[in-house]
């Protein structure tokens, strides 16, 4: 019995061979397509949502601006200048202490040279000293 329900089982299959091999490609077909069509409903969705809140910081940045407060993008252009400023401050102090430095060096040139040097004497001899003898260097010569 058991090898007529095989051979009844294989002749079904066999009948049936091309169009289940037809529904699979189709299901794989149809699988992918939903597949993709997941996809995109998603992608949109992701660029919906972007869009959606570019839109509310334009009109939130909108009513802060007529309020007359400031917006992020007002805090960034002026945090960009502050740097800036900084950096000019910091090159003109480099530039005022190197001036300094110079003008220093040139005062104290200019000092030195207008110093009057006193007139070159010579010196007098150096005074004899006495110093006692020492006997004993005699005795041994």
């Amino acid at each position: 019995m058991t090898d007529s329900a095989r051979a009844y089982f294989d002749s079904f299959l066999g009948m049936a061979g091309g169009p289940g091999r037809r529904a699979r490609d189709f299901a794989g077909k149809v699988r992918e397509d939903l597949r993709t069509g997941s996809e995109q409903v998603r992608e949109h969705g992701t660029r919906t949502a972007a869009d959606v809140g570019r839109l509310l910081r334009a009109e939130l940045d909108a009513g802060l601006t007529r309020l007359g407060v400031a917006t992020q993008a007002d805090l960034d252009d002026l945090n960009l200048r502050l740097e800036h400023s900084e950096e000019q401050i910091r090159d003109l102090r480099i530039r005022l202490a190197e001036a300094e430095a110079r003008a220093n060096a040139a005062s104290a040139k200019l000092a030195q040279q207008a110093e009057p040097r006193p007139a070159e004497t010579p010196s007098p001899a150096p005074a004899a000293t006495m110093e006692p003898i020492d006997d004993e260097e005699d005795e041994d010569a």
